[in-house]
């Protein structure tokens, strides 16, 4: 018999080849994008904090890398990053209330997160309405209050208080701004051996009393809430908490 058969190969298959392709091709970067959804465990944005939070959401301020290097952006009044502290600094006054509601704590979950930056800006955000407003920095273990502020007697602070409040003057430790008259910071001073101890004492209730009769309001940079128990202790004394996320740092 004579041979017979199609023109062309039986396999392989173009057009099942071609398909298959197709698909390997669709399936495999499908694949890695959805294993680096399930592998990421930072906060991106504004949407993964809502849905992971039901507390209110104060604001969003914008990344400026020259701003960054003066630590202070709040006095310049025609900057983005400016105009992002005035509508934290209106939520903030709102969630407030009432005018005898003073003390606000600022905290975050580990070091890196810019809450020391977001503390200070709102405090010369808060003097900028002719308010008196100090910044306490109650991170005592890593105070980032010094280097903001060109501080550099780093052993007088609010530690020298908490440790011996009856033979320490609270008012003479602290410091008048160069950003504004309306501005006082207090530095944390000296690194004690106890700082658990110390936060937990009396003696920060009766700073913070003193404090309360001499200014509109106060700041307290305090250490990440996430590392140490000082925080929590701190929060008794203060009337709101603003917890500091930064998008593609802070985990979920």
């Amino acid at each position: 018999d004579s041979v017979d058969g199609p023109a062309g190969p039986i396999s392989p298959v173009r057009n099942r080849i071609l398909l298959l392709g197709v698909l390997v091709g669709l399936a495999v970067p499908g694949v890695v994008f959805l294993m680096i959804l399930f592998l990421d465990t930072r906060v991106h944005s504004r949407k993964d904090l809502k849905g992971a939070v039901s507390i209110p959401f104060l604001g969003e301020i914008p990344q400026d890398k020259k701003t960054a290097k003066t630590n202070v952006a709040a006095d310049q009044e025609d900057s983005m990053l400016s105009e992002s502290f005035r509508i934290l600094r209106t939520n903030l006054l709102f969630m407030l209330g009432d005018p005898d509601k003073k003390v606000i704590l600022v905290t975050s979950t580990m070091s890196g997160e810019g809450k020391t930056f977001i503390a200070s800006n709102l405090a010369v955000s808060l003097a900028l309405l002719g308010k008196k407003v100090i910044i306490v920095g109650l991170d005592i273990r890593k105070s980032g209050l010094n280097k903001v502020f060109r501080i550099h007697h780093k052993e007088k602070g609010i530690t020298g208080f908490l440790s011996a409040p009856q033979s320490t003057d609270l008012r003479s430790m602290i410091l008048t701004s160069e950003v504004s008259d309306n501005l006082h910071v207090l530095p944390g001073g000296a690194i004690p051996p106890n700082p658990t101890e110390l936060l937990a004492r009396k003696s920060l209730d009766d700073a913070i009393e003193l404090l309360k009769k001499d200014y509109d309001y106060i700041v307290l940079d305090t250490a990440p809430i996430g590392m140490v128990t000082d925080t929590q202790l701190i929060a008794r004394v203060a009337d709101i908490s603003v917890y500091v996320c930064r998008a593609d740092y802070t985990h979920k």
